[in-house]
């Protein structure tokens, strides 16, 4: 694995070039998983956005869980998640990147 790393003014890493093994495996340096405090069952969210780029982002399952409990109580889960699913293909046919990771 290749591993070059690029530091800010304030002297931290905010970039690193890796690579992909055999099994679609990315390494993320651990000064990056250290400071993100990733770990082996962190939950990352993998979005493709136009001209190339890949996000990852650090999300946490249970915190979404609880929310949607409260947001959907008493409404029917199915049509939403059909909704939701419809509405998200067609932002990605059309190369919209996620509400989340605009910015």
């Amino acid at each position: 694995m290749l591993i070059r790393s690029h530091y800010g003014i304030s002297g931290r890493m905010v970039e690193a070039i890796t690579t992909i093994d055999k099994a679609g495996r990315v390494v993320i340096p651990k000064e990056i998983r250290e400071r993100m405090n990733l770990k082996e069952d962190s939950a990352l969210l993998v979005a493709e956005t136009k001209g190339g780029v890949l996000i990852l982002k650090k999300i946490d399952i249970k915190e979404i869980a609880d929310r949607l409990r409260v947001e959907l109580k008493g409404g029917d889960v199915d049509e939403i998640a059909r909704r939701v699913e419809e509405e998200s293909n067609e932002r990605v046919r059309r190369g919209e990147r996620p509400k989340a990771l605009r910015g």
